[in-house]
């Protein structure tokens, strides 16, 4: 096994590790172990762990290690604050060219969002969540807002992931789809502050979810 295959296993094991909250936020992930575990050297692992935290799911610490990130509540408000500025920036430039097939792939995207909520695959129903959001970002023609909002909301969505705020328990108490439906109509009224509103009620409300989920956590600032 080359390296870069044995490095991009580590990779993907202790990302569906993380996913799957089969190690919590803030455990240390320990070299010996993992090479003992995958049966390969401490080289590839600390390249694992590089990639990891360029990605946003490790965090690592001078002469401490690599710990399964966990954003204190500060973080987490600091990534929502600016994920609902770039969103409302991408309303200012990208409504106007809003297409009637842009609607319509919007209203496809949120019966998916429906129907894979309802099988409970949660990684889908986040990868949809994240197509729905980048629509007006795409559409405002400028890469940086794109890129930026991309990135943002990966981060977030791994927040979501390991703090287990998507409810699967009913489609009634699912606040955000009935959210997503009030954004496409106003997305339909061609409103900029219409559409920015609905938009920043319904990140804040799921900022408020995830705020109460991880308040009961220390950042690794407290623990170390």
């Amino acid at each position: 096994m080359t390296k870069k295959s044995a490095e991009q296993r580590i990779v993907d094991k202790l990302k569906q590790a993380i996913l799957r909250r089969e190690l919590a936020p803030g455990t240390k992930l320990v070299e010996a172990i993992i090479s003992e575990k995958l049966n390969v050297s401490r080289t590839p692992i600390r390249h694992a762990f590089r990639k990891l935290e360029e990605e946003g799911y490790v965090t690592l610490v001078q002469n401490k290690g690599a710990y399964v990130v966990q954003p204190d509540i500060k973080e987490i408000i600091q990534a929502f604050e600016l994920r609902i500025e770039l969103e409302c920036i991408a309303v200012k430039f990208g409504l106007d060219k809003v297409s009637d097939h842009d609607i319509l792939r919007l209203e496809e995207t949120l019966e998916e969002e429906v129907s894979v909520y309802k099988t409970e695959d949660i990684p889908e129903y986040i990868a949809l969540n994240k197509r729905f959001h980048m629509l007006l970002a795409d559409r405002s023609d400028n890469k940086y807002i794109s890129e930026f909002l991309r990135k943002v909301i990966d981060q977030i969505d791994i927040y979501l992931r390991i703090y287990d705020v998507v409810d699967t328990q009913s489609e009634e108490k699912n606040i955000s789809l009935d959210e997503h439906r009030k954004i496409i109509e106003a997305i339909k009224s061609g409103d900029v502050e219409e559409v920015q509103n609905a938009i920043r009620h319904h990140l804040e409300s799921t900022l408020d979810t995830l705020k109460q989920t991880a308040e009961g956590y220390k950042s690794l600032d407290q623990m170390l």
